[in-house]
């Protein structure tokens, strides 16, 4: 009995772990999969964005509750469709973006809420007013032409204008789609009332879609790459690729083989601004050697 219930927790414990399939059941917090091409829209509701938050930077897992078949059955090729990631929560709101090192900021609260309504009503447009036929649990595929043509992601985010559709109708602070296969960040959009530079939004990681249909999450910052190392008497001055809003700081040992780095918190702390960024060691002695660490 003992080695019964053991068992079970086992098998409960797993489950947990990994998101569950569901049906087109959509409230705020989903996380929606949008797939764009030749004039149709075929949607994903992917469950709980929260699936994909708080996780230690370089946690990778293939995002589950999607079909590839549905989508390359319905477009005959996956090339070429754009993909988008939204999602919508009381205080936050979850953005794709196809534009690497964009100033992704923080937006005013009418801003943010007229974003949040958008994403909202492409989640729930496709039950309300009339529920349209599912083509799978989870998933609908809608001619932005036809008789549903109101529940559609396109129509929905250009309010039936059918322009402005890779920034949301003018709702998103950059292009949220991208081409697959391809890769989307995914910031956290956030309001705020520091006018006119407020705080830069977090990036949570990064999406990667590849040409076979499968669709990846990486957790965290794109690594930083270091450019170049300048020494000018005692100082070492290191520049290195910064993506917004994140920050870094630098860390360095005198042997390559060992496995411990230490900060340098003298060289200080900066955020990231999308373009090459530098920071400065001052160390007279021995030589040393040099990584970025990104936050």
């Amino acid at each position: 009995m003992k080695k019964l219930l053991l068992q079970a927790l086992a098998v409960a414990a797993l489950l947990a772990a990994v998101p569950q399939a569901r049906a087109w059941s959509y409230t705020d917090g989903d996380l929606l999969l949008v797939f764009r091409k030749n004039s149709v829209n075929v949607e994903f509701d992917l469950g709980s964005v929260t699936n994909y938050l708080g996780k230690t930077n370089g946690y990778t897992v293939t995002v589950p509750n999607w079909d590839a078949n549905l989508v390359t059955s319905t477009y005959g090729s996956l090339s070429g469709a754009k993909v988008i990631l939204l999602a919508a929560g009381d205080t936050t709101n979850w953005l794709s973006s196809a534009e690497p090192n964009t100033t992704a900021y923080n937006i005013g609260q009418s801003d943010f809420d007229s974003l949040h309504g958008v994403i909202n009503a492409v989640g729930s447009k496709p039950l309300y007013p009339i529920a349209i036929p599912k083509a799978s649990t989870n998933a609908y595929v809608i001619d932005t032409g036809g008789q549903y043509k109101a529940s559609s992601y396109d129509y929905v985010v250009s309010g039936g204008l059918y322009s402005g559709i890779p920034k949301l109708g003018g709702n998103a602070p950059f292009t949220v789609e991208q081409s697959a296969p391809g890769f989307l960040d995914f910031w956290q959009i956030q309001p705020s009332s520091v006018y006119p530079n407020p705080p830069a939004d977090k990036l949570v990681g990064t999406f990667v879609i590849t040409a076979d249909g499968t669709l990846t999450f990486t957790a965290g910052p794109r690594s930083s790459v270091i450019s170049k190392v300048v020494r000018a008497g005692s100082n070492s001055t290191v520049s290195f690729s910064t993506t917004v809003g994140n920050a870094y700081s630098l860390q360095y040992r005198s042997q390559l083989n060992s496995s411990a780095w230490t900060t340098d918190t003298g060289a200080g702390t900066i955020t990231g601004n999308g373009g090459l960024n530098s920071l400065t060691r001052t160390n007279a002695g021995t030589a040393e050697f040099y990584r970025i660490s990104t936050q």
